[in-house]
């Protein structure tokens, strides 16, 4: 099982994720808004549903820019960010999406598996030792 390097890297992991739940529930949101508002008349809720579309743009570009820093630890590739890059072949979906599993699994989970790798990455920051500064031998 794999490590994240940084607590900000498991930070931005965390916030990606986020963003892409979020916009998972937003978007279906606006649009049934929208629509119930047209079929209605309703101006109000024409704003708040063009509204909340808008938000839903915002979200999009936060999500990319901060889902193009989410690396998987071990083969490298942004696990959040939306990749043409071929899945490997066990690797699962969750509503046909590849990126909301690993989102879901970060949030509820606290460890994704990767879609291109296939490997277990938890998100816990790796521990390093530090060695003195003085590197010379005892035999000097």
């Amino acid at each position: 099982m794999h490590h994240t390097y940084t607590r900000s890297s498991v930070f931005i992991f965390r916030f990606a994720s986020l963003l892409l739940f979020a916009n998972w529930l937003i978007a279906p949101a606006a649009v049934g808004l929208l629509g119930r508002s047209l079929l209605t008349y309703n101006h109000p809720m024409t704003m708040v549903g063009s509204g909340l579309g808008i938000f839903c743009m915002i979200l999009v570009v936060a999500q990319w820019i901060a889902g193009s820093a989410t690396a998987c630890p071990l083969c490298r590739t942004a696990v959040l960010a939306p990749k043409d890059c071929s899945k490997h072949r066990r690797a699962k979906t969750f509503l046909g999406s590849h990126r909301l599993r690993v989102a879901m699994e970060i949030i509820f989970r606290n460890r994704f598996r990767c879609p291109y790798c296939n490997e277990m990455t938890t998100m816990e920051h790796r521990v390093t030792i530090h060695r003195p500064q003085n590197h010379r031998s005892q035999f000097e």
